[in-house]
């Protein structure tokens, strides 16, 4: 699970994103970020989304980078757009047409409590059988079967909890279930939404894997040169950021192996019961803590030692004027992405 976590982790290539200074990818998820708000406005305009889209898939494919990598990070992604989806896609926006209307339904609390028990006996007997042998095996070796199960939980513990709100009705009454309506501008942002994350996280993603973290920085500050007249920190915020990039792979190194360690001292996070994993929880967190207070505190000692001052002069050791590449993909992403918002 820790692996899947692509932030500040770079992959040496040779690729066309590769060879990009930072800066011109910077500035061209930021002007794919103005592009999509712009085009928020005209609704039911899926030209420029298309088009936004279609760049972040040729940037996947120019990155150099296996399909499996991807993979095995937008896990992420398709949970937090499947519920962004399921909370805008419901519901009534303003006077906005409706397109699609279930329900009301009025069932009376007797039959919804027949319905119910069948639900809780089934969910009852489907989560004992997960614990049983073949399927607690698959279980253990499959995300979503596991996802599944703690479904049924909550199913099992949300029936007595509805059985308790509900106990003054009459067997008679009327519950009023619904209406879930679906409208145009529900729809519309589901799409704004599902398209936005895409970007975002996808562009993220490419970033930190195809440009080194110091040279990320460099062009961070490159573009941010012009507040120092502000007498803003723009140098402590750049070594800031270094830091906090450059020490993600070190923290999941560490607590990869605090947690193969524990492994193998006979602890387990995953199974167990309810205590029991809180106090491997607490087992792991702690020591985690105190080596990363530990890096901290070396990190400053050796940068006092090497009297480190945060104005002056920067040497650049990645950034270089812009070349014909930088040019051509800044000129190519800017005019596609232009043309659309006028059609």
């Amino acid at each position: 699970m820790l692996k899947n976590i692509s932030l500040g982790i770079f992959y040496p290539g040779n690729s066309v994103l590769h060879r990009m200074q930072a800066r011109t990818k910077l500035l061209i998820i930021v002007w794919l970020v103005g592009t999509l708000l712009i085009a928020n406005h005209r609704q039911w305009h899926f030209a420029s989304y298309i088009v936004t889209m279609l760049l972040v898939l040729g940037g996947m494919a120019l990155s150099g980078l296996s399909l499996r990598d991807f993979g095995r990070r937008l896990w992420f992604l398709a949970l937090v757009v499947f519920f962004s989806l399921f909370l805008s896609v419901f519901g009534s926006v303003g006077d906005s047409p409706v397109i699609w209307q279930l329900g009301p339904w009025l069932p009376t609390y007797a039959a919804l409590s027949r319905d119910l028990l069948w639900l809780g006996g089934i969910s009852l007997l489907a989560f004992i059988l997960s614990w049983l042998p073949p399927l607690r095996n698959w279980c253990q070796r499959h995300f979503w079967l596991r996802f599944i199960r703690n479904l049924l939980l909550l199913t099992l513990l949300a029936i007595p909890f509805f059985f308790w709100l509900t106990s003054g009705f009459a067997a008679n009454h009327l519950m009023t279930i619904g209406p879930l309506v679906i409208t145009q501008q529900g729809v519309w942002l589901s799409l704004v939404t599902f398209v936005v994350f895409c970007v975002l996280f996808i562009s993220s993603m490419l970033l930190t894997m195809t440009t080194p973290p110091i040279a990320l920085i460099e062009g961070l500050t490159l573009l941010l040169s012009p507040l120092r007249r502000l007498k803003l920190p723009v140098d402590d915020f750049a070594l800031m950021l270094l830091l906090a990039l450059r020490f993600i792979p070190t923290l999941i190194e560490e607590a990869d192996q605090l947690l193969k360690a524990q492994a193998a001292r006979g602890a387990d996070i995953v199974h167990g019961t309810g205590r029991e994993r809180f106090q491997s929880l607490a087992m792991f967190f702690v020591p985690l803590v105190q080596g990363t207070l530990r890096r901290a505190s070396e990190l400053a000692t050796a940068l006092d030692a090497r009297g480190y001052r945060g104005d002056g002069p920067r040497t650049l050791l990645y950034e270089q004027p812009l070349g014909r590449l930088d040019y051509l993909a800044l000129g190519l992403v800017i005019l596609v992405t232009t043309i659309p918002l006028f059609l």
